[in-house]
């Protein structure tokens, strides 16, 4: 690992833009229709369980990333191939947020740009912060995130005025009852919150440990709150059918603001939150998986797997789906219970269970 620190703020800031990501401009949780607010909210407290099981095990081995630890609980020769397969599950992830990215740029402002180069550009641009470690990475997010606060008081602020809204389309709330609510909580804990998990492998960077359970569980509940509250008001522009209809329905809901025929066409502000949202996203999967690999392989030197990883993020990035809709059908459907379930769930939890009955037994292994 890097011999570098970051500070509480800086995490933070990372978490924030993290979690939001891709996620502010995608349907999230409109399984549940005009409840899709309250299903994010719901999904949030398993979230923070999946979060404050990833302290856990950061306390009891601060000073390591996960790819170090799981070989630790688990033996080498378990732990070395489930740290190459967590290593693989983040490219893959990187690459799904890229396709994102390239999409909604390609459909919203590109439309005569291959999609490869719109990618291309943007993973040059990670790889480039990246190369310079996770302070300059830090330092990125830091002025990142007052540019997105600022963009995110601007569109709310023409939304608001073009009197676009209907509160009426979140009534009735809690409709057909809990039900539909939970079943679209439980994918969307891992679709959303159980992200977190890769941040195992930048814990060890934060130079004041004890604060990692309050800045993780702050920063969750302040994106789960933005989310929340953007999902409600595009139902409230849009209406349910439409918001579950759109590929991008953020982007549907700015594109009809209209403030007295003066400010029109402020689609550039969402444009610009994914960008940003993107960008930071990809760099900590892409970060994450590059010291992973070298923490695993023993080379002290991360650079040395920017170039590879970069290309397997991008060309991944072009075949894991033959088009948009198959893509965000997959991001839905099979990746929350079938590829992120195990890695954010089942292996945590297996690794916290055996760690937990290690200590009690023999509290020495710890420190060896």
């Amino acid at each position: 690992m890097e011999k570098a620190k970051i500070s509480a703020w800086q995490l933070f800031c990372i978490i924030v833009l993290f979690e939001l990501g891709t996620s502010l401009v995608v349907s999230v949780g409109i399984g549940a229709k005009q409840d899709a607010w309250l299903a994010i909210l719901v999904s949030l407290g398993g979230g923070l369980a999946l979060f404050l099981m990833y302290g856990y095990l950061f306390r009891l081995f601060p000073t390591i990333p996960l790819t170090s630890y799981i070989q630790k609980i688990v033996g080498t020769y378990i732990g070395w191939p489930l740290g190459l397969l967590y290593m693989l599950y983040f490219i893959y992830t990187a690459s799904r947020i890229l396709r994102d990215g390239g999409i909604l740029l390609v459909n919203s402002a590109y439309n005569a740009t291959p999609i490869f180069v719109i990618n291309f550009v943007i993973i040059i641009t990670i790889a480039y912060v990246v190369y310079h470690g996770i302070e300059v990475l830090a330092r990125t997010v830091e002025i990142m995130m007052i540019l997105f606060i600022v963009l995110g008081i601007l569109g709310n602020a023409s939304v608001l005025f073009s009197g676009i809204m209907d509160v009426k389309n979140l009534l009735p709330v809690l409709e057909n009852g809990w039900k539909p609510v939970l079943q679209t909580a439980f994918p969307l804990t891992f679709a959303f919150p159980g992200e977190m998990v890769c941040f195992t492998m930048l814990l060890p960077y934060l130079n004041k440990p004890k604060l990692v359970t309050r800045i993780g569980i702050v920063g969750m509940l302040i994106s789960s709150i933005i989310l929340s509250y953007t999902i409600a008001l595009n139902v409230t522009v849009l209406g349910v059918d439409m918001t579950s209809r759109a590929t991008f329905p953020l982007l549907t809901t700015v594109g009809k603001v209209d403030v007295a025929g003066i400010l029109e066409r402020v689609d550039i502000i969402v444009i610009l939150t994914l960008v940003i949202g993107v960008f930071f996203k990809i760099a900590v999967y892409f970060y994450s998986a590059t010291i992973g690999i070298a923490d695993l392989f023993k080379i002290e030197n991360h650079r040395k797997f920017i170039l590879p990883v970069g290309i397997l993020i991008l060309n991944s990035s072009m075949i894991i789906a033959s088009n948009t809709s198959e893509h965000l059908k997959e991001g839905l459907k099979v990746v929350p219970f079938y590829e992120a379930a195990p890695f954010q769930l089942y292996i945590p939890l297996t690794l916290l269970i055996v760690a937990f009955i290690r200590k009690k037994f023999n509290p020495q292994y710890l420190s060896k």
